[in-house]
């Protein structure tokens, strides 16, 4: 198994996974493990695919949680979608 170390995490940012674990029931490391996981699964599967979010926000807020944060985290303009 390979490690890795994340430097400059808010503290924010990690009480907020230190909360999603603890409501899942797992460690903060398992939870880092399998968002990680997911997303590389992801990213192999996509090739220059537009953003899924918010689809990717959704699958790490808990129902009740405030999404805010996150939704500010990733507030950026997206190119129009060609609907034709």
């Amino acid at each position: 198994m390979a490690s890795i170390t994340i430097r400059n995490l808010s503290a924010e940012s990690k009480e907020r996974l230190r909360r999603t674990a603890r409501q899942r029931g797992c460690s903060l490391e398992a939870l880092a493990r399998s968002i990680l996981d997911a997303a590389a699964r992801d990213a192999a599967h996509e090739t220059a695919a537009p953003s899924r979010f918010p689809h990717d926000l959704i699958s790490i807020v808990e129902p009740g949680e405030d999404i805010e944060p996150f939704l500010q985290d990733h507030d950026h303009s997206q190119a129009p979608l060609n609907l034709q």
